[in-house]
């Protein structure tokens, strides 16, 4: 097969794995945390702060895992890499399906789910396309970022229904044998660079600006003392501990309201479903127009979505807040992953993604458990998601301190097209 594929069809084909294996990664792991977290809270009588320590323990274990995991990407084989990722991801669902108490589930978060988080996500499927894309590279981290929206739109429902089927053990281990099927064939089309499918990304003026990129931050000491590094992790950590810690806490919030489990997981589908459309219209916007307006844009969305979600909301606000949440979520990816390159050069984007990830890590770590500590001692949610509103507000502010860098050349790049 591989001889069969021309040269210049291979960038689509690294977009195609690096769509599925997102679909794998957020979709088994982030987005339906919350709906495999019901059955274990009424299995071992949890609290929802316990609940939410197995999010807190995966997150804490890809923040340890990370800055090895973007070193490794830059120089081991990227397509074994994210083999290894797969087989851990499926051994943790199997693990997760024999526990026998309530501790056990953050520890196997923690210790086995903490390698597909970090390596079925944008470290490796952007790093891939990184390499692959010089020209729309925004438009491609947004179609491959739908990837989450997929695998959040179709695991949710099908964890759920094998649930009601099977009991939440067994479906467990059948979804761990789905994961292990599909995902590895699709891993071994990865090609981890276009010289050895003797293909060169066109070059543009974005391009010629992140070859000088590479040059000025190729060690880790010139990336941690450069001032946007900084700014970059602080402002995109409040959004993503923002719409991690909602997503999952979503499914026991959304029982809270009186609705019932399947409404429940068709809400998180429905999330799901409206990120596919930001992730591509802000991956257009990364490649065509001032990326840090997008990042904006990404968070009000957010902010709006959240405060939908305050007071008594009915089913429609409930529809509402998950539609917009989603589709400023559905851009957190591209555009992210479209700064890093711009600013950092493809060269270094598997060591800056690597690094950053630490810096991430406190945001992460404290606000899924923060959100449930919240519902258990007031009887809901509304303080926690203010509180995400005022994260959000708080990193709008930082982004006009981010610079431009890359932005002028991509532009033009852009308009002559």
């Amino acid at each position: 097969m591989r001889r069969m594929i021309r040269a210049q069809h291979w960038p689509w084909l690294q977009l195609v794995v690096a769509f599925l294996i997102q679909a794998t990664g957020t979709g088994a792991l982030s987005y339906s945390y919350s709906v495999i977290a019901v059955p274990l809270a009424e299995t071992y009588d949890a609290s929802r702060m316990t609940l939410m320590l197995g999010l807190t323990c995966m997150t804490l274990g890809a923040g340890m895992v990370s800055p090895l995991a973007g070193v490794a990407i830059d120089r081991l084989s990227l397509r074994l890499i994210i083999i290894f990722a797969i087989l851990m991801t499926a051994t943790g669902f199997v693990a997760l399906s024999v526990t026998t108490a309530m501790w056990q589930v953050p520890a196997i978060y923690g210790l086995i789910f903490c390698f597909g988080y970090v390596l079925l996500g944008p470290l490796s499927a952007s790093t891939l396309l990184a390499r692959w894309f010089t020209h729309n590279r925004g438009l491609a981290l947004g179609i491959a970022g739908a990837g989450t929206s997929f695998g959040g739109f179709l695991f949710p429902p099908l964890i759920t229904w094998l649930t009601e089927l099977l009991g939440w053990r067994l479906a467990l281990q059948v979804f761990a044998g789905v994961i292990a099927l599909i995902a590895v064939p699709v891993a071994l089309l990865a090609v981890d660079r276009p010289a050895s499918k003797a293909y060169t990304p066109p070059a543009d003026g974005a391009a010629e600006h992140e070859a000088h990129s590479g040059e000025r931050f190729n060690s880790t000491d010139a990336i941690l003392r450069h001032r946007g590094f900084w700014l970059i992790a602080v402002s995109v950590g409040f959004m993503f501990a923002a719409f991690t810690a909602t997503v999952g806490s979503l499914m026991p919030f959304i029982l809270d309201t009186g609705a019932t489990r399947e409404q429940g997981a068709i809400l998180i589908a429905n999330l799901a479903l409206a990120a596919v459309p930001g992730t591509l219209l802000f991956g257009w916007c990364a490649d065509r127009f001032d990326v840090r307006l997008a990042l904006a844009a990404i968070m009000v969305l957010m902010g709006i979505g959240l405060t939908l979600f305050w007071g008594e909301p009915d089913m429609s606000r409930l529809v509402a807040g998950s539609l917009i949440l989603g589709l400023g979520g559905g851009g957190m990816l591209p555009v992210w992953s479209s700064l890093l390159a711009q600013v950092y050069g493809v060269l270094n984007y598997g060591r800056v993604m690597g690094l950053m990830a630490p810096v991430l890590l406190p945001f992460n770590l404290l606000t899924p458990p923060l959100a449930g500590w919240v519902r258990d001692i007031s009887g809901s949610y509304d303080l926690a998601f203010m509180g995400f509103v005022l994260l959000l507000l708080l990193a709008v502010a930082m982004i006009p301190l981010i610079e431009r860098s890359g932005s002028t050349s991509r532009r033009a790049s852009a308009a002559e097209e």
